[in-house]
Formats: structure tokens, C-alpha cells, sequence
């Protein structure tokens, strides 16, 4: 039987980078994370940073947060999900399939208003003239639509208002999209998404009263459980790196209610 034998110094080094590289690969684990759609952007500039610190793989999928809710109630597949409202993260807490939850950032509405009609739509109360193409969220389909309905109860134009709506989206990037290429007049979108299309659409505030502002959380899902990295990519998506992102892209920061009261 031959035996090998190492005979130079170059073949010990390589033998020491294959070694590592195939450590490397077998402990960087691939991570399923589910997202709202209208968090596209923070959330690819993180992703990014983190595979390349850890080199860990991120697969991260995209949609609107109630579709998202039924495909992870249904599939139970996931290691993460970071919807646009914490109702969609609670309603699978109570069947048992997320668990703990960490805040980064809130998801604001505004009315955005395309340039074009930014005369006719000063104010909010300017979505219950007659004439106005308006845009709402699916209310099933994402956290913004929910949120919109919310705030036409409350805004007592509910009627007045409806009677305008000419398009729901299931995104609201599709919302603003409309906005944008001047298919509405008028939706209630991110302020985020408001922010970030700036040179194409105003924004016009919608009184604090009518709305609660949606948290935006990462919650630990059944799968990515006793997986130390997924909890360091839920650590680092709610951590100080992710609050300056979002921030970047016009989401405000997250404040405890007990921060809150104290101002």
C-alpha cells in the first residue's frame, strides 16, 4: 500500500485553503426570510452587507404582507418574516408558527399626490372632491390597506372618499407606481415610498389622529429556531445598521411607547 506523503511547503498551504474554504461551506447555512414588498430596498442593502460579512445566503421573498401571512401559515416553510405591520406577525403567533419579534422601524401613510394634480390636492380632506382618481391598498393583500381603511373610518369622508377609488393595489410599490405614471390623482401610500419618488410625487400629511402607525418587526419563525444564524440576521436587521438604512430610505425609527409618553 502507498502511503502520500507531503513534500513541500506550497502543498501544505493548500491543503490549509481547501480545509477552510470547506468549513466555510458547510457552516454558512442558507436563510429563508419572507418580506413586505414596500421594505424592497433596506432590506437588499442589508441582506447585502450581512452575506458578505458572515457569508451566510439569504434568500429573501418578496410580496405583499397578507399574501405572505397565508403562504407561511400554509407552507410553514421560512426562518424570518418582516412584514409592513406587526397584525400579520401576532395572527401567527397565536397559531403558533412566529415567536419573538424585534422593531426597527414604522410604516407612516401619507396621501401622495401626483405632481400633475398637486393643485387640486393640498390636503387630505381634497381626496372626497368629486372628480379625483383615487388609490387604495387591497386590505388583504398588504398592511397599508388596512391601515387606509382605518383611516377613512375615522377621517368621517369614508363614503365621499370610496366613491373616488378607481384602483386597489397589492403592493405599495404598485400604488405609488400609479401615482407616478399618473393612472390616479391621488393613493395613500409609505411615506417611505413617498420620499423615495420625491421629484414625482408630493406629499400631503394625513392628520395623526386618523392612524396608528404600523411597526415594522422581524419575528422569529419555527424554522430558523436553534439556528444561531438566523438569530444573528434577525439581531442585525432590527439592530443600529438597520434603523440608519431604513432611515435612509424615509421610514422613522421605531419609539418604544414608554419613549414616547415621555416626550
Amino acid at each position: 500500500m502507498k502511503k502520500l506523503y507531503i513534500t513541500s511547503t506550497g502543498q501544505i498551504c493548500f491543503i490549509i485553503v481547501f480545509i477552510m474554504a470547506y468549513l466555510t461551506c458547510s457552516f454558512a447555512g442558507q436563510i429563508h426570510l419572507f418580506a413586505g414588498a414596500g421594505l424592497r430596498q433596506p432590506i437588499d442593502r442589508l441582506i447585502q452587507t450581512f452575506e458578505s460579512r458572515t457569508g451566510h445566503k439569504v434568500f429573501v421573498d418578496y410580496g405583499g404582507s397578507g399574501k405572505q401571512c397565508v403562504r407561511i401559515h400554509a407552507t410553514g416553510k421560512g426562518d424570518l418574516f418582516m412584514p409592513g405591520a406587526l397584525f400579520y406577525i401576532e395572527k401567527l403567533q397565536k397559531a403558533g408558527i412566529a415567536h419573538n419579534y424585534m422593531p426597527v422601524a414604522v410604516h407612516t401613510p401619507v396621501v401622495g399626490v401626483n405632481r400633475k394634480s398637486a393643485v387640486q390636492i393640498t390636503a387630505f380632506e381634497d381626496l372626497a372632491k368629486s372628480g379625483m382618481r383615487i388609490g387604495l391598498g387591497d386590505s388583504k393583500a398588504m398592511a397599508l390597506g388596512k391601515t387606509a381603511e382605518v383611516i377613512l373610518e375615522r377621517s368621517g369622508l369614508k363614503q365621499e372618499i370610496l366613491k373616488n377609488v378607481t384602483v386597489y393595489g397589492a403592493t405599495v410599490k404598485q400604488l405609488a407606481l400609479y401615482v407616478i405614471q399618473g393612472d390616479v390623482d391621488a393613493a395613500i401610500i409609505g411615506r417611505a415610498d413617498a420620499v423615495q419618488a420625491s421629484d414625482k410625487i408630493r406629499l400631503v400629511e394625513i392628520p395623526k389622529n386618523f392612524f396608528t402607525a404600523e411597526t415594522i418587526a422581524v419575528a422569529l419563525l419555527t424554522n430558523g429556531m436553534n439556528r444561531p444564524e438566523v438569530v444573528d440576521l434577525q439581531n442585525y436587521l432590527s439592530g443600529s445598521d438597520a434603523v440608519k438604512v431604513f432611515g435612509d430610505y424615509g421610514f422613522l425609527p421605531f419609539v418604544p411607547a414608554s419613549a414616547e409618553s415621555k416626550k
